[in-house]
């Protein structure tokens, strides 16, 4: 006597992830905020560049330089830490909704675009769609 679960048939979902990620408005906002905060850095940077050519001594230069260089490096690890906190909060909001989605559509499994050659139903654009709300 068959169980009911070796009955059931498993419904199979896919999901173009990339598409997902370059159409998600935070993504697109995140791209633009990263597009600001290189060109105020490589502004700051070029400020920073003329302050030091303006002394005379190259003591005062190097000393000068030195710390500028300390504060870039400074300045780009926060960027890029801020980044990496905004990313992983767009991945958790990505993967919460394709699971929404997935539940709502009584989907068992849904996987990356790619991974299943055959037999899966494509969920992209419901979920685009939720993205949109």
């Amino acid at each position: 006597m068959a169980t009911e679960s070796t009955n059931k048939t498993s419904k199979i979902g896919i999901v173009d992830v990339q598409f997902l990620i370059n159409n998600t408005p935070s993504v697109l906002a995140l791209r633009q905020e990263q597009q600001k905060n290189t060109a105020e850095l490589q502004e700051w940077v070029n400020k920073a560049n003329a302050e030091i050519a303006k002394l005379a001594k190259k003591e005062e230069k190097d000393n000068l330089a030195q710390k500028y260089r300390l504060e870039l490096t400074q300045r780009q690890q926060m960027l890029q830490l801020e980044y990496n906190q905004k990313v992983q909060g767009i991945d958790v909001e990505l993967t919460k909704l394709i699971a929404d989605v997935a539940k709502k559509e009584h989907f068992d499994y849904v996987f990356a675009k790619g991974i299943v050659v055959y037999g899966a139903e494509d969920l992209t654009q419901k979920v685009a769609d939720a993205l949109k709300k």
